[in-house]
């Protein structure tokens, strides 16, 4: 005769439940909230390594934290300053040349035997114009939710971003800000191992982000100078691009190479298609040969492939936080799977 297995859930484990999915429900009502002060704790520990060499030259903490912010915000101002205007201005002329690229491409599928595309870009192009494209652009700005619920989502999202910076200023500010905030949210017999996992993922952001940074840096001004010079269309907007996209390891030079290709092509023909890509390839050349191994030759630990996959798994998620999250939350994990792998083997 089988015996009957009785499950017994005491009022101590429901209580124990109801509480953690109380948190859990807090947490995920003021999640933006949360999203900024993770990323704020991520840009708090980007800074402290730069802080560090600073405090070694002598400099007072005070005064390092706040002479690198106010770097920080002076070239992002210095940026939307130089650079808004001229995307701007491409973006209009993008729009105003739009139904001419449509037809240089109507016209490729014609002479290489594509009838249904050439059909297909003929009927978009006859039914096409400015008014209707920038219908489309306003549709797909505010979409159904209309211009006040827009414009309260734009605010919402500067609030996040300036609470952010607020956020990682303070924490930067304070000597151990960041082990000492992580000692508030965990318990204390984990303290010191989380301090311990954090310090060692902190060093991989920062050497990341700052390898990373400066990367896109490089190629995004390798793009614009030769583009300028040789009066490529929409410099600035290619540059731009380039600057993303080399954020993505292995393939986001290739990606931002796309745009520029077919926008040489419908402005300038084959002769222009050519020098651009002579000079994706070799930006490409010198990227790999010459600045990868020299700026990334002190990065740590975060591999190309696990940059990629984090940041399609945290745009799915979060979007834009997402993606600037998910390296740090990559560094966390790979620590964490490291430590047990150590424990495994001594077991």
């Amino acid at each position: 005769m089988k015996e009957t297995t009785h499950i017994s859930i005491s009022s101590g484990t429901i209580i124990k439940i109801l509480f953690y999915c109380t948190i859990f429900a807090g947490l995920f009502y003021v999640r933006d909230f949360v999203v900024a002060l993770l990323v704020a704790v991520v840009l708090a520990s980007a800074i402290e390594m730069p802080v560090k060499a600073m405090l070694k030259w002598g400099i007072p903490r005070s005064i390092s934290v706040v002479i690198l912010f106010l770097s920080l915000i002076i070239s992002i101002v210095s940026v939307a300053v130089i650079f808004i205007p001229t995307m701007a201005d491409d973006v209009a002329k993008f729009i105003k040349t739009l139904p001419q690229i449509l037809d240089s491409v109507r016209i490729f599928g014609k002479d290489m035997g594509f009838k249904d595309l050439s059909l297909a870009i003929q009927e978009l192009s006859r039914d096409i114009s400015k008014g209707q494209i920038l219908t489309v652009i306003k549709n797909a700005i505010f979409g159904s939710s209309g211009f006040f619920a827009t414009t309260s989502v734009v605010i919402a999202g500067v609030f996040n971003f300036v609470l952010t910076f607020v956020l990682a200023f303070y924490l930067s500010l304070e000597e151990n800000g960041v082990q000492k905030f992580l000692r508030l949210i965990v318990p204390k017999i984990k303290e010191g191992y989380i301090e311990d996992l954090w310090g060692r993922a902190q060093k991989k952001i920062g050497l990341w982000m700052q390898g990373q940074l400066l990367l896109s840096l490089f190629v995004a001004l390798l793009v614009y100078v030769p583009s300028l010079i040789l009066n490529i269309p929409y410099a600035s907007l290619l540059a731009v691009l380039a600057f993303i996209g080399e954020l993505i390891p292995m393939v986001g030079l290739t990606l931002a190479m796309v745009p520029a290709l077919f926008l040489a092509w419908t402005h300038g023909g084959f002769d222009l298609l050519w020098i651009t890509g002579l000079i994706y390839f070799a930006i490409s050349q010198i990227e790999s040969h010459i600045l990868y191994p020299r700026v990334m030759s002190k990065m740590v630990g975060v591999p190309s492939v696990v940059v990629i996959i984090s940041i399609v798994i945290g745009a799915k998620i979060a979007g834009i936080w997402g993606v600037i999250l998910s390296v740090p939350i990559a560094s966390v994990l790979m620590e964490l799977a490291s430590d047990l792998e150590k424990r495994k083997s001594h077991e």
